[in-house]
């Protein structure tokens, strides 16, 4: 289906950003899933942690949801022995400090979105992913 096979979960419900993001991660060859609901991705990763669907090999996790804070995605998978080590990269156009600061709960990359374009934004998957 692609070449690299990497899975990435897009959880945001800004249309205008999953477009963008879409885009430059199909053309970098990545299976993309969106999410735009906080309860639809606990939900998921309550799959994945009940091993009925398998784990995407990285999160982009929006904290502002239209049903939930996106920390509490970021609980789950961060507190279960099966997710923990999936890669979570925020991706906020907030300032978070107790997120930022949380010693039990950090994801991997805090980003805010208007500092990174899409395109630097792939890189550092790939980097991340050691696909460079």
């Amino acid at each position: 289906m692609n070449q690299n096979g990497k899975k990435v979960l897009l959880i945001e419900d800004d249309k205008a950003i999953i477009d963008v993001y879409e885009t430059i991660f199909k053309k970098d060859h990545f299976d993309v899933e969106v999410i735009s609901w906080g309860k639809e991705a606990i939900k998921k990763m309550e799959e994945v942690q009940a091993q009925k669907e398998a784990a995407p090999d990285i999160v982009l996790l929006d904290l502002i949801l239209p049903d939930i804070n996106g920390v509490e995605v970021l609980k789950t998978i961060k507190t279960n022995n099966i997710t923990k080590n999936i890669i979570v990269f925020v991706l906020t156009n907030q300032e978070s400090p107790e997120l930022q600061q949380s010693t039990d709960i950090k994801p991997d990359k805090f980003i805010i979105k208007a500092n990174v374009t899409p395109t630097q934004l792939s890189k550092l998957i790939k980097e991340q992913l050691k696909l460079e």
